[in-house]
């Protein structure tokens, strides 16, 4: 009987190994991952940079390239300083508007359609530089050239010149029926008379034909036999300095007065470095330096505002116009300039 349990238990333990060696019923493997924590992934994203709002130098054909020159650095600082990209363009439409966001727009002449602009495009704060013939606008700022001043202009150079010439033998060459011109040649005569009086002169020659300050008005289409007859007539005169209103400039008539070792008063953009012994000053107007100085209250103002750049005496000759001399001009003219002397007879 025991022999019998014993086989019986020796064949169990060989089923039990034989069933271990042959591998047990199929299973399915659990196959373990690791599972990523997005929390913690940063997951790449496209982000569209929008492009800045621009800022525009508008620069017409016909415009001045020596005032662009001049300008353009000083555009690009001013208008970067605002976050603004900056473009120089030749032209701009109100089509454009659609293309790109102008904020801020500033022009030199010639633009005729300038205030139509601005209106077209109220959002846009606009500035024009060197325009005399436009009024600001809600959104149009005006820094004038300065050229509107032509009495202040003349009665300076009537000044200098009565201040400068023996018994204020002195006369000034105009245009016949221009505004700015004879407005220049009245500011002459009243300054002259201003510094000197009656300005009878004390000296020979003397007499009626010797009154002065002396002028004459040529007309617009002057020829160069008649510059030179005027020209000689004044020199007839004893007339020892000249004021040449602006745009009254011609090279026959400085050439002359040259070869007459005559003493003159012009525009700066008439000045020549041959000129140089026989030309007091240069009278002007710094467009830059007023750009600089208008440009913070243009930034801060909520509406159109307006500006002149102050007269610039340059181009001066010491030996002719003195460091005390022209100290006494520069204050009458801060006094002219604020309207404390009149530039006028009336």
């Amino acid at each position: 009987m025991n022999k019998k349990i014993w086989l019986y238990w020796l064949i169990v333990i060989f089923l039990i190994a034989g069933c271990s060696l042959n591998g047990g019923p199929d299973t399915p493997e659990l196959e373990i991952t690791a599972t990523e924590d997005l929390s913690l992934t940063e997951i790449p994203t496209e982000t569209a940079t929008a492009l800045a709002p621009v800022g525009v130098f508008l620069t017409p054909d016909g415009s001045d390239p020596e005032l662009v020159e001049q300008l353009n650095p000083l555009f690009s600082s001013y208008i970067k300083e605002q976050g603004l990209r900056y473009q120089v363009l030749p032209n701009l439409s109100i089509d454009d508007f659609n293309n790109d966001d102008f904020q801020m727009v500033v022009v030199i002449p010639p633009f005729p359609d300038l205030e139509i602009l601005s209106q077209q495009a109220p959002q846009t704060k606009f500035l024009a530089v060197g325009f005399n013939d436009i009024d600001p606008l809600e959104n149009l700022s005006v820094l004038r050239s300065g050229g509107g001043s032509f009495d202040i202009q003349g009665f300076i150079a009537g000044y200098i010149a009565a201040m400068i010439t023996t018994d204020w033998r002195v006369g000034v060459l105009s245009i016949q029926e221009d505004e700015n011109a004879l407005a220049a040649r009245e500011g002459f005569r009243v300054g002259v008379k201003y510094y000197c009086g009656l300005c009878n002169p004390k000296y020979a020659p003397t007499g009626v034909n010797y009154i002065y300050p002396k002028y004459i008005d040529l007309p617009v289409d002057v020829t160069d036999l008649e510059i030179e007859a005027n020209v000689n007539f004044l020199v007839d005169r004893a007339v020892n300095t000249y004021y040449i209103v602006p745009q009254m400039g011609r090279d026959q008539i400085y050439r002359i007065l040259v070869g007459y070792q005559k003493r003159m008063i012009g525009p700066g953009s008439d000045f020549r470095e041959e000129y140089r012994d026989f030309w007091v000053a240069s009278l002007e107007y710094d467009l830059v330096a007023a750009l600089q100085d208008f440009w913070p209250e243009f930034i801060t103002a909520e509406f159109g505002i307006e500006g002149t750049p102050p007269l610039l005496i340059s181009d001066i000759n010491p030996d002719l116009l003195s460091p005390g001399k022209l100290k006494m001009v520069e204050a009458v003219l801060d006094d002219v300039s604020s309207g404390f002397i009149e530039t006028s007879f009336e």
